[in-house]
């Protein structure tokens, strides 16, 4: 009997995730189907791949033998039908995650970029603060992420996007009369964050620490836009794009306060895994880099 590529699909997965659960949601079968490829499998290799003395998935010597050979058998075989079907190689969803910044700015010319390029991939993008992406991305949860200050990870590439400048901004009337101001003097005022979560906010406060300051944070918020509004309600001083939010200076809603230092630019990253079988994840953050553009605003 020969092996299958769906019976080595069925092993790698199960190797990869830990799981037969996580494999078969992944490959979008049923537990059964899994199942019963990988009993065909060791019925034809004469020797178990899984150790089921317990609970927990645990390879036997044979099956760690066998992981790295499934994953070049796969890879060969994506190369093999990506060089013969070209962009139609790649259909079905890909799941990738963003922050908000990018949501409300370009990601809707990164989806018709990727729709041009391959017109059978679905794109699912996910809507999020950086940390909580990059863990899904480690989870295999999803394929890819464009966010903040990506964690070292040997199974992570990141390929560099464009920048973005921040500002801090205030109401007319609140923070410093000043249009330039020591950086000590922000903290005198209330001010208006992101959550935990978000690597921009992290890199941020990251750096005002390293220039001694600690500043009073009296609301924290997963929104910039809902931070945008409470900053031009009067409530506090956020730092937010200064690109972005030009339409609400140029409207007398916020007022840049610059200060000196300034705040650094925030470089994002478009971010895929190393070891996945085949190269759409690379292949999605190269059109990123070229479709990275932080001037553009969705209308609301």
């Amino acid at each position: 009997m020969t092996i299958t590529l769906k019976q080595a699909e069925a092993f790698h997965w199960i190797a990869r995730l830990g799981s037969l659960v996580d494999a078969a949601g992944r490959l979008n079968l049923a537990q059964s189907t899994i199942s019963k490829r990988i009993q065909e499998l060791e019925a034809i290799l004469g020797k178990p791949l899984f150790d089921r003395s317990s609970r927990a998935v645990r390879l036997t010597r044979t099956g760690e033998a066998l992981v790295p050979l499934a994953a070049d058998l796969l890879q060969s075989a994506a190369r093999f039908r990506g060089a013969a079907a070209g962009p139609m190689a790649f259909s079905g969803p890909f799941r990738f995650g963003v922050t908000e910044l990018i949501a409300v700015t370009w990601l809707p010319k990164l989806i018709v970029a990727m729709k041009a390029a391959y017109p059978q991939v679905i794109p699912e993008p996910e809507v999020d603060s950086s940390v909580p992406l990059f863990e899904r991305l480690a989870e295999r949860r999803i394929d890819m992420v464009i966010g903040l200050d990506p964690p070292a990870n040997p199974e992570f590439k990141a390929v560099p996007l464009d920048s973005v400048n921040l500002q801090w901004m205030c109401a007319p009337g609140v923070g410093p009369a000043e249009e330039v101001v020591p950086l000590s003097r922000m903290a005198d005022y209330p001010i208006l964050t992101q959550s935990s979560g978000s690597g921009l906010q992290r890199l941020v406060l990251d750096w005002l620490a390293a220039n001694g300051l600690t500043v009073d944070r009296i609301v924290r918020c997963n929104s910039l836009h809902v931070l945008a509004e409470l900053a031009a309600a009067g409530l506090g001083i956020a730092f937010l794009s200064e690109v972005y939010s030009r339409p609400e200076v140029a409207r007398g809603r916020l007022r840049v306060v610059r200060t000196e230092p300034a705040i650094p630019p925030i470089q994002y990253f478009a971010v895929h895994r190393t070891g996945d079988l085949d190269a759409l994840g690379a292949l999605t953050a190269q059109i990123a880099k070229s479709c990275c553009d932080f001037s553009g605003r969705q209308l609301r």
